[in-house]
């Protein structure tokens, strides 16, 4: 078939991309000039400006979920020629439908948590796929192996993840996001409630044991599903003289984050029943054990994801990073990681904020968690697809905050705060600052990874002119 994909470059839509190609699909697409991260994953694409028409041999046109609601003409064109029009969440749906599929949703950790269960399949030879919000540092592909199962992403933001026709399901945590959708932290848990009750009937759902209140309420109201707790229990990641444990199985890790080895676990136990559902077995101890033997070796292995805590760039003694991060409580866990794996250098912030919502909603939260570094540069917000504009100043707001943390603080970890108006101010500002030893991050769902090199071409010539 000929897909047309519209915001071809976005995280979901890229992937997507691969993954339809690589299952003998022929696509092209559309989006805006400006290079995004997923370059490396459109490879060889056909990618036309964002307003071009539609081809005349299109099938299918997929758009991204940020232009639900913008009138692009190749959505207009294909709309007037009756050619089946679904956004990514939608395309999704429809992929759920025809191949048994298992979702991994959370506010945050998913993308994680699908990387790495991908890598344990790949590694397994699995024939499988999936799609999620990333992809492998150093690859420029996604895993497409086969159609047994598809591994998705599955966000609970808009209630997309309701759509989707799913045989198991993994919940890392469920906190208060996206309130330009949700009133309050009671509509997050219904909707999560509603994603469980959905389920396919027989199937599974692994979750998180700060959800165990919840999931003994699911359990009532679905006790034909297999219920696997992890985080303590049985399935607790124990760190141990010869690496880590879960159920008694050793495994390492290159990460040392307690947030970061959840997610490992979480991967480890869907990778596992994924496998053992795909077979036709029954999903219990014995087989789940069974399956950790296989797998955990490979866990050691996994390259990490793009975006996430990745390391862009060495220049002068400074590490550049990116990481992803734009929920307060990823941000620690990010930072957190970071000190863990650089001990004793110092961190220094370039954050973009993202939406104007949730960061109006959250910022006693962002203020908190971003001062957990030692030097925050704070970006515009970013200029979301989302109609959420807002008239206050937020981008200032937090950095006031930053400061009052500052200044108020009898030790404060954070020791400096700057406010940057643009790319050049940010560029200039970071490259001043900077010293030898550092650890840079660009961090937020923006586009602010694209800086690093040019701080880098800066740093440069600072060093050319002594």
């Amino acid at each position: 078939m000929k897909f047309f994909l519209a915001g071809i470059k976005g995280t979901g839509m890229s992937h997507l991309y691969s993954f339809l190609t690589q299952t003998g699909n022929i696509c092209e697409g559309c989006d805006v000039e400006e290079d995004f991260f997923t370059s490396a994953l459109l490879k060889g694409a056909v990618i036309h400006p964002l307003d071009s028409h539609l081809p005349a041999d299109t099938d299918v046109l997929i758009h991204s979920s940020a232009y639900d609601n913008h009138n692009l003409t190749c959505m207009r064109e294909a709309q007037e020629r009756k050619i089946p029009v679904l956004s990514y969440p939608g395309a999704l749906a429809a992929l759920t439908g025809q191949v048994p599929s298992y979702g991994v949703s959370g506010t945050h950790g998913k993308t994680t948590v699908c990387a790495v269960a991908t890598h344990l399949l790949a590694s397994a030879g699995f024939m499988g796929s999936s799609i999620y919000g990333s992809f492998p540092v150093g690859s420029d592909r996604t895993y497409a192996k086969g159609l047994k199962a598809l591994v998705i992403e599955a966000c609970e933001y808009r209630d997309h993840f309701l759509l989707y026709d799913l045989c198991g399901l993994v919940i890392t945590n469920i906190a208060f996001d996206h309130p330009d959708w949700f009133p309050d932290i009671e509509a997050v848990r219904k909707s999560f409630e509603k994603r469980v009750l959905s389920l396919r009937q027989g199937g599974f759902v692994i979750f998180h044991s700060s959800l165990e209140r919840s999931a003994a309420a699911w359990r009532r109201m679905r006790p034909d599903l297999t219920y696997i707790m992890y985080g303590k229990g049985r399935y607790s990641v124990q760190e141990g003289f010869t690496g880590l444990t879960l159920d008694g199985v050793g495994f390492d890790a290159p990460d040392r984050n307690g947030e970061i080895l959840s997610d490992y676990a979480a991967a480890l136990l869907l990778a596992s029943c994924v496998m053992v559902k795909s077979e036709g077995g029954i999903i219990d101890e014995s087989t789940i054990h069974e399956k950790l033997l296989l797998l955990s070796p490979s866990a050691s292995s996994f390259p990490g994801s793009v975006s996430r805590c990745e390391r862009v760039a060495e220049e002068g003694g400074i590490t550049f990073l990116c990481d992803y991060a734009h929920h307060p409580d990823e941000i620690r866990v990010a930072i957190d990681n970071v000190r863990k794996r650089y001990e004793n250098r110092r961190v220094v912030l370039l954050f973009m904020p993202h939406t104007a919502s949730r960061t109006s909603a959250l910022m006693k939260e962002f203020t908190s968690a971003l001062s957990l570094a030692d030097a925050v540069f704070v970006q515009k917000v970013y200029a979301s697809a989302r109609d959420d504009e807002s008239s206050r100043d937020l981008s200032h707001e937090l950095v006031l905050g930053l400061e009052r943390e500052m200044f108020r603080s009898l030790y404060p970890r954070i020791m400096h705060v700057g406010e940057v108006r643009s790319d050049d101010e940010a560029v200039s500002g970071l490259s001043s600052f900077l010293l030898s030893g550092d650890i840079c991050i660009t961090m937020g769902a923006g586009d602010n990874r694209k800086l690093i090199g040019a701080v880098v071409s800066a740093l440069r010539g600072h060093k050319g002119e002594r």
